[in-house]
């Protein structure tokens, strides 16, 4: 792994002067995590002729949340059409909601056609990010060894680490363990008793699968999930001949397929106000589903979420609610008081006895301050992310950077999730960042930084959405939803259109970005033509 090229104090200024003279950082670009971001991100650069960057990822293979991931069951939750890449589309998908494996296919396919494996360093832990107000270059420690960069592209994904599970009494437990996202598949849950916490996604997935094979499943449900039924059939030959004769056909399902998606997941959210018969609508429609799909109407009611469809990600099934119609399944709807050596007590004062426990209790969402203690990221004028996410309300710049920040970029930031999948979020905040990057190499300017005026305008336009949202209407009280943070703003989500991101991320005014370089490089006057305004506030679908 290259070395550092300058030795810098602990206050960020060379020993020989208090300005550095100008030197190449060991890579131009950094990208963290070889996950879709960072290879999304990687593909974009090379699409640009950037050659000279470096893909840290901490595990010993890429992928990200489909290498993590391998529950039973696991697989994409909204259809595989358009859970895909507008320019590399797979013509052989198996089924509409494609299975876990066959994605992390795709990835590893992906990693050799568009040329980014030998930028990736495997085993790589980016364990601090450090701006050099001096050199203009990050100083990145990875692993035990310091590396600088120009740019510095956080690609981690939006659910980094599994969530500390706060039960009292959980390492007293002496049965087996086991997280959702590292599952253990060397433990035979065959003919045990088996209690799954959480009824998010995760769980959606993995108790119709495990139920069939375990002796005896508690599932302990804080929140009901609304969950909608999935139309998965195998998708036949002569449509995946189709697809690979004419193309055409398959971007037209890619768009039709995101163009549901997002109808369900952003539309209707974001103009609940506007339209809250459509919201109903649908309520309505998963209430029937519900009781056709399970007959004790105890088990129905504990199973009807009391909150509006969307404060929370819903999910779908045809197998997850008539599982809690199997005698060796019982819903548990009493809070968790502790975990006993061998059982699960409840409030109640009931004690159910168990030989493991599965946790599908969500993940730290990218966030969330803690994340950024452990792993600090520090910028000009003694900026701490960690703390700014602590203390402040949560902004950005179209999701992709933040003052204070230079050449540092988020391929996820705060009200960065757009469209309908995350590969449409990808390939806009690349872009985005691309024409940054490229628009300071143009101008000979070493480091850039979005403008605060920029961020404010930005973080107004989504803020005045998102009040008007059923976010923030009385529907959500009871949620529980991640989407939330803990200043109570909903930094989770883009409420616009994947095509407004996508026409933002091309028109957006350079010029909402500063420009500076080192002491003896002058940047060349800016080009007006490729910095005109963009109009960020035009109707926004």
């Amino acid at each position: 792994m290259p070395t550092k090229t300058n030795t810098i104090t602990e206050n960020g200024s060379s020993p020989a002067s208090n300005v550095a003279e100008p030197s190449a950082p060991d890579y131009e670009v950094a990208i963290i995590g070889a996950g879709l971001s960072g290879l999304g991100m990687g593909a974009a650069l090379l699409r640009a002729g950037i050659e000279d960057f470096v893909i840290f990822e901490r595990a010993d293979d890429v992928g990200g949340t489909w290498r993590d991931n391998t529950y039973p069951g696991i697989g994409v939750d909204i259809p595989t059409f358009a859970y895909q890449f507008s320019y590399e589309l797979k013509p052989d998908w198996s089924s509409v909601f494609a299975k876990g494996s066959e994605v992390k296919s795709y990835i590893d396919e992906y990693v050799v056609k568009y040329g980014v494996q030998p930028h990736i360093k495997l085993g790589s832990e980016v364990m601090s990010r450090t701006w050099d107000e001096q050199a203009h270059v990050w100083r990145l420690r990875v692993n035990d060894e310091d590396v600088t960069a120009r740019f510095v592209v956080s690609a981690i994904g939006a659910f980094i680490d599994p969530k500390p599970v706060e039960i009292q009494g959980l390492d007293d437990f002496t049965g087996k363990v086991i997280h959702s996202a590292r599952w253990d598949h060397d433990y035979d849950l065959a003919g045990k008793r088996v209690a799954i916490v959480g009824t998010g996604a995760s769980a959606v997935q993995i108790v119709p699968k495990i139920a069939r094979e375990v002796a005896q499943l508690d599932v302990y449900q804080r929140t009901a999930i609304w969950v909608s039924p999935k139309f998965d059939p195998e998708i036949p030959e002569w449509i995946k001949q189709l697809f690979r004769r004419v193309p055409l056909t398959q971007r037209i399902t890619r768009a039709f397929a995101g163009a549901i998606v997002e109808f369900i997941l952003v539309f209707l959210v974001v103009h609940y106000r506007r339209a809250p018969f459509l919201s109903r609508w649908i309520e309505g429609y998963n209430k029937r589903w519900i009781k056709k799909s399970v007959r004790d109407p105890e088990l129905r009611r504990k199973l009807t979420p009391d909150y509006g469809m969307g404060c929370k990600r819903p999910s779908v099934s045809n197998s997850y609610l008539r599982t809690f119609n199997r005698e060796n399944v019982a819903l548990v709807t009493d809070a968790i008081e502790r975990v006993t050596s061998d059982g699960i007590g409840t409030v109640d004062g009931t004690e159910r006895p168990v030989d493991a426990i599965v946790l599908a209790t969500g993940f730290r969402l990218a966030s969330d301050p803690e994340n950024f203690r452990r792993t600090p990221v520090r910028g000009r004028d003694g900026f701490d992310l960690a703390t700014h996410y602590a203390e402040n309300r949560l902004k950005s710049y179209e999701g992709v950077s933040m003052p204070n920040l230079p050449n540092h970029f988020m391929i996820f930031g705060p009200y960065g999730w757009t469209g309908a999948s995350w590969h449409v979020l990808v390939q806009t905040a690349s872009r985005h960042i691309t024409r940054v990057i490229e628009e300071s190499m143009r101008r000979g300017a070493t480091a850039v930084e979005v403008k605060q005026e920029a961020t404010e305008r930005f973080f107004e336009f989504v803020e005045k959405r998102t009040s008007k949202s059923l976010w923030f209407s009385s529907n959500c009280a009871t949620a529980n939803s991640y989407y939330f943070d803990h200043h109570g703003d909903v930094p989770f989500l883009r409420p616009t259109s994947g095509r407004q991101a996508e026409r933002a991320s091309r028109s957006f005014s350079l010029d909402d970005y500063s420009y500076r370089a080192l002491s003896n490089q002058a940047p060349p006057e800016s080009n007006e033509a490729e910095t005109q305004p963009a109009e960020l506030m035009q109707a926004a679908d």
